[in-house]
């Protein structure tokens, strides 16, 4: 019976379609949109789920293309083309034609981010920040029989979006969950985005490998783009991902592992505008890929400018992997699901924070006799006087 199972399973993995998307420039995308300006919003996003971009698509030139789209469902299948291109490099027609900075301002530029690492983010006030999540996967799974699942290799597809309200107190992050966001969520753990991360891995880079990539234009001037690669053996960075069934439970996979990336900052201030963590995750674990991106911007907060995570991205990809169907989980979300096959699970996460408050917190002492709280509302009592003798 194992046997005609697992022939079940190898069959149903073997059949898989391959998922051959078309490499495509930015340059050709733009024309493909303004080719199919008639067309569908569900055929156009069908369109863009078979491409797969070989140059980054920057957040400015995706807002401007998402406001030419029919739809919903094209606007985010842009978005996902958009984040899966998150660690290529721009076109060249984007890169601004400027000398290189010499090794001396190379060296102040990166001093001033250690300043700004170590002076300006633990000056940032406490604040609340909603953080939305949508989710999207490249599998479909269908159910047989409730024992066997057939898993279909496809574009990245809509999974669900999580909406979360972030607590920052003293350098600290606090995450709010709904009672609906409260089950697993498959992907890399976002953390440390409002400041922790940041002083981790800025340490990490000026403990590795750095030199210098290229000018970038931003939205308020020129950006300084830096390349940096850390060895594993003086790593800190901890990645974290959900979630990976063990028996009857679920259990996070972390690591340490060597990591290389950009930084992006602004040349005058030292201001980190834009980081990417792409992990070197050696063989033999159970995830080869775990990718982020995190861009900032200026926010107010209590009538006050800062500089604060906008979006993120985050990439994951796991090995290959069969688990087995477990009767006693059935209506369980801590349980191991039923048998399925997972060829190339790959999933993405696209992050967005909005709405940062000031955080306060009030105050009021009571007496612990609520009778001796005096009624303002009535005269106050005459004052007694000692009799005379």
């Amino acid at each position: 019976m194992r046997c005609a199972r697992l022939l079940l399973i190898f069959l149903f993995a073997f059949i898989l379609p391959a998922s051959a998307k078309e490499p495509t420039t930015i340059a050709q995308l733009e024309q493909m949109l303004t080719a199919a300006h008639r067309q569908s919003d569900k055929d156009l996003a069908k369109q863009l789920g078979e491409l797969e971009l070989t140059e980054r698509l920057s957040t400015l030139r995706l807002e401007k293309l998402q406001a030419g789209l029919p739809g919903v469902k094209s606007r985010q299948a842009l978005l996902v083309l958009s984040d899966a291109s998150a660690f290529h490099g721009l076109p060249a027609a984007e890169i601004p034609q400027l000398a290189p900075p010499d090794r001396e301002t190379q060296g102040k530029i990166l001093n001033k981010t250690m300043d700004y690492i170590r002076v300006t983010l633990p000056r940032l006030p406490n604040f609340i920040v909603s953080r939305d999540t949508a989710r999207f996967a490249n599998l479909k799974v269908d159910y047989i029989g409730g024992s066997v699942a057939v898993v279909e290799d496809q574009p990245y597809h809509y999974s669900n979006t999580t909406k979360e309200t972030v607590i920052y107190r003293n350098g600290s992050e606090a995450v709010v969950a709904s009672a609906k966001n409260s089950e697993h969520q498959r992907g890399l753990y976002n953390w440390g985005v409002f400041g922790p991360l940041l002083q981790i891995v800025v340490t990490d880079i000026f403990t590795g490998k750095m030199g210098w990539e290229h000018w970038e234009q931003g939205q308020k001037g020129t950006t300084a783009v830096f390349r940096y690669a850390v060895a594993q053996d003086r790593s800190h960075y901890d990645i974290k991902y959900c979630c990976f069934p063990s028996s009857n439970s679920w259990h996070m996979y972390e690591a340490h592992p060597s990591y290389h990336g950009e930084i992006a900052v602004d040349p005058e201030t030292g201001a980190i505008l834009r980081l990417t963590l792409q992990t070197d995750i050696p063989p033999g674990h159970p995830i080869y890929r775990a990718d982020v991106l995190v861009e900032y911007g200026p926010v107010e907060i209590g009538g006050q400018q800062y500089l604060c995570p906008a979006k993120s991205v985050s990439i994951a990809q796991t090995m290959d992997s069969v688990t087995t169907k477990n009767a006693s989980c059935s209506g369980n979300s801590n349980c191991t699901p039923a048998e399925v096959v997972h060829p190339n699970d790959i999933s993405l996460n696209d992050t967005v924070y909005h709405s940062y408050h000031i955080f306060r917190a009030e105050m009021r002492i009571l007496p612990e006799d609520p009778t001796e709280v005096e009624d303002s509302t009535k005269p106050a009592s005459p004052a007694t006087a000692a009799p005379e003798h």
